[in-house]
């Protein structure tokens, strides 16, 4: 019951980033109705920008943001320790530095600079008041798994019933904290989860705010004091965000007076780029439909950028269903993946068969990707006694046209090599519902690995308790190396093993993943659309 109660938790932990995607690449957002104060206004000689994205920022509360654009407004509000760039490294955000000598006590050095907008400064005692408000759960952060790391925190990150102190974290000055850690880990996790997830709060204006009543509090609906490069001034959850300025942002004031966040149907992304309503988007959270690539590439006012590939297309495969290896092989070797990514996808994305795309530093490029050779998958079939008159479930994912087209593919391939399948359509409370308990033959599901931080999802995949019945010793064996393990080299090291025993055993086959678009208006300067890293610098943009 404990290790399916895990498997719950991880699974929801992991959706959340399905959540986005999904929301982002679906045109039932409605277009805002109502137009953020600055547009009307930038005639005024305001510097106006407007970010253009399609999944709405669901709740601006730093503990719990509600989705990828919720975190990255509350980071414009309060800033992470440290940021991931999409060069796949971190930069100094509140923090200036995050050291380690021994990969178990961890030493933050908060920027001197930091002050809050009521001109007090960013002390320690605010991160570590929002450590401990983190680790609360009558706060119940969404994040607080991330922080479960940390020396005298249960496994899902919170405090014993009754403590109120955190024993891994100790402050040393006013802008310095030690964080130790229960186990040794690299300063790369420690800063994809610590450094990138703790938002810090202003202890002085919510210490007196009962915990369990922090997230319906006045302050969490419209923050007053903040710290980041700009300040709320207007909040629609389901059309736009508007922020102003914060001229005494410890990086350097903004350029630009303010920044909009504008709520828009995928369709009208590339509409407004083109009339310059809006200046960029967010690639995978303003998704540009497929179909409008050429167009927006093709617009004179604006300069587009080819994000790398992020969101991949998982086949789940129930090992109840499909027990041999040689069966799990041919489902593999009978999708034509290429064609799905030349022809449906127009070549924005890769073909992928495993866990890592090419934007993950721990791809191991000698596993080459199975190709498409339906001959060898009824090779295979026939070889593993295959039933021909079996016939199997395929379980897709409702609300993406894309996804369903190319689930209609996949499934065309398979009965040309003497797979029977079925496709139904679900919604994605029932998907994951099937997923979990193992209630299904084969599903697809869009999921978006953490690229530096990978092992939580792949762990979640192949260890017991995974959602396809898989079982090896050896990848178990490897999972607990890679867990225990701080050296890099021998990390990859580790990596590559699993890949080669992945594409043997076949537990979980990818399809392809998706490279989303990003565009810029030329009058835009300093600024470049990404997933990763993309506000890092927003103090320095600027409009010509």
């Amino acid at each position: 019951m404990k290790i399916r109660k895990q498997v719950k938790a991880s699974f929801a932990v992991l959706l959340v980033g399905v959540l986005l995607l999904l929301s982002a690449c679906s045109n039932n957002n409605n277009s805002s109705s109502e137009a953020p104060a600055g547009e009307q206004q930038a005639a005024g000689g305001k510097k106006v920008v407007n970010v253009g994205v399609t999944y709405s920022p669901n709740a601006l509360n730093p503990l719990s943001p509600v989705g990828q654009v919720s975190s990255y407004v509350s980071g414009l509000l309060f800033p992470p320790l440290v940021e991931l760039d999409g060069d796949l490294t971190f930069k100094p955000m509140l923090a200036d530095s995050i050291e380690t000598a021994d990969n178990s006590t961890f030493t933050i050095k908060l920027n001197a600079n930091a002050k809050w907008t009521d001109g007090t400064p960013v002390t320690a005692n605010d991160v570590i008041f929002t450590l401990k408000l983190m680790a609360n759960p009558k706060a119940a952060s969404n994040y607080a798994y991330m922080f479960a790391i940390i020396e005298g925190l249960d496994d899902a990150g919170y405090l014993a019933e009754g403590a109120s102190d955190i024993s891994g974290v100790k402050k040393v000055d006013d802008h310095t904290l030690e964080v130790k850690t229960k186990a040794p880990t690299t300063l790369n996790i420690f800063q994809d989860t610590i450094g990138r997830y703790l938002l810090t709060l202003p202890e002085a204006a919510l210490k007196d705010v009962a915990p369990e009543s922090i997230n319906t509090s006045e302050f969490m609906q419209k923050p007053t004091v903040t710290s980041g490069p700009f300040t709320l001034i207007n909040y629609n959850r389901d059309h736009f965000v508007e922020l102003a300025a914060n001229k005494d942002y410890f990086k350097g004031a903004p350029k630009i007076d303010q920044l909009n966040i504008k709520v828009l149907q995928g369709t009208a992304i590339s509409t407004q780029l083109q009339s310059g309503e809006i200046d960029i988007n967010v690639p995978s959270f303003g998704v540009i439909p497929i179909q409008d690539y050429d167009k927006v590439k093709g617009l004179k006012n604006v300069t587009t950028v080819d994000g790398p590939a992020i969101a991949t297309q998982f086949m789940y495969i129930n090992e109840k269903v499909v027990p041999e290896a040689k069966q799990r092989q041919a489902i593999s070797y009978a999708m034509n993946r290429e064609m799905i990514v030349n022809n449906l996808l127009k070549g924005a994305g890769e073909a992928v068969d495993g866990y890592f795309t090419s934007y993950s530093p721990y791809r191991d490029a000698s596993v080459a990707t199975v190709g498409y050779d339906v001959e060898k998958a009824k090779s295979l079939l026939q070889e593993s006694g295959w039933d021909a008159g079996k016939t199997l479930t395929l379980s897709v994912l409702s609300g993406d046209s894309t996804l369903e087209q190319a689930a209609n593919i996949v499934a065309e391939n398979l009965k040309a090599a003497g797979v029977n399948v079925k496709i139904q359509m679900a919604d994605l409370a029932t998907l994951i519902d099937k997923l979990v308990k193992m209630d299904y033959d084969l599903g697809i599901l869009t999921v978006s690995l953490s690229p530096v931080n990978p092992l939580p999802d792949v762990a979640y995949f192949l260890q017991e308790g995974n959602p396809s019945g898989y079982k090896n010793e050896e990848v178990e064996k490897i999972l607990a190396a890679l867990k225990a393990e701080t050296d890099e080299a021998k990390i990859k090291e580790h990596y590559s093993k699993l890949q080669q025993i992945v594409a043997q055993d076949v537990p979980m086959p990818s399809i392809y993943a998706t490279k989303a678009l990003g565009a810029v208006n030329n009058r835009l300067t300093g600024a470049t659309p990404k997933d990763f890293g993309m506000f890092i610098n927003v103090h320095e943009w600027d409009v010509k």
